[in-house]
């Protein structure tokens, strides 16, 4: 079984492509190609073609209405794993509310904010976010840690010992610079967070932090390889980054790169990294 653990629906000049109207994507044209519509039945022929069985929809906008957005594709497509949606962690009184508003929706497993688009990148350790985010963890939810700098990375152990029940999946390991053939500081900020038993590495958008359009999987394989040994194959999954993957190569492409990888591996190894973290990470909440 294979499980895509980082993908996104979204429509065309809908508030789930807002993203791209804040730095450092704002005014940039490359973007260009995902002001488009990104349906369901898209992504699951491209899934089916690839040989795979199930995805974990990821919110792309720090709002509500998304996460009723992607819960209702969930009730729509069996095929569907959960959702990363979007909660407020920054005032209480309305996280509460919004866990009580999705207290019925066992497909809500966790939550993202888009860290990578907040000025300062403290924000995450602030106070009340880490006070809400102790507080999703006793709902029974992991966070989805979007870093992009060396910055982001630098805080990610702060943040798991402030939070040390919360399960904290680090997106895309935090952009390695594969582009430039460059291993540190990179390297090292990705083993200490691995130190912390709370983290967890997702294995996607490495397309984007590669040369766009002109990559294969062996340029991806020493920082993969990399996060293998620094997690264990018990915290590691894959995702595509579909749709923004698009602005980088196919998901067929994608795909084919991530099992070039996991073919190397043991067979304990690949089902862990294939489907069996994100099967637990994402698992299902009792209601």
């Amino acid at each position: 079984m294979t499980i895509d653990a980082h993908v996104h629906i979204w429509e065309a000049g809908s508030l789930q492509t807002q993203w791209m109207e804040k730095p450092p994507y704002q005014g940039d044209p490359k973007w260009e190609p995902l002001r488009a519509t990104f349906r369901p039945a898209d992504l699951e022929a491209l899934m089916g073609a690839s040989g795979v069985d199930g995805a974990v929809l990821v919110e792309a906008v720090d709002d509500l209405e998304e996460t009723e957005a992607l819960l209702a594709i969930c009730r729509q497509n069996a095929w569907v794993s959960g959702v990363v949606g979007w909660l407020p962690l920054t005032d209480m009184d309305a996280l509460e509310a919004a866990l009580e508003r999705f207290s019925t929706a066992p497909a809500l497993v966790g939550m993202r904010h888009l860290i990578n688009t907040e000025p300062d990148p403290d924000w995450v350790l602030q106070e009340s976010v880490v006070a809400g985010l102790k507080r999703l963890a006793q709902a029974g939810l992991s966070f989805d840690f979007v870093g992009i700098t060396t910055e982001h990375l630098e805080r990610l152990p702060r943040l798991a010992d402030a939070c040390p029940d919360l399960t904290i999946v680090l997106d895309h390991l935090n952009c390695p610079p594969i582009a430039d053939g460059a291993f540190q500081p990179w390297a090292d900020l990705l083993a200490a967070a691995a130190t912390r038993a709370n983290v967890v590495a997702k294995i996607s958008g490495l397309e984007m932090c590669s040369r766009w359009g002109d990559w294969t999987s062996e340029d991806w394989r020493p920082y993969a390889d990399h996060a293998l040994s620094c997690f264990g194959a018990d915290r590691v999954m894959l995702g595509s980054n579909w749709p923004v993957a698009t602005l980088s190569g196919r998901y067929e492409e994608i795909w084919a790169a991530h099992r070039a990888w996991l073919s190397a591996l043991s067979a304990s190894e690949q089902a862990d990294i294939a489907s069996g973290t994100a099967g637990r990470v994402y698992a299902h909440r009792a209601t």
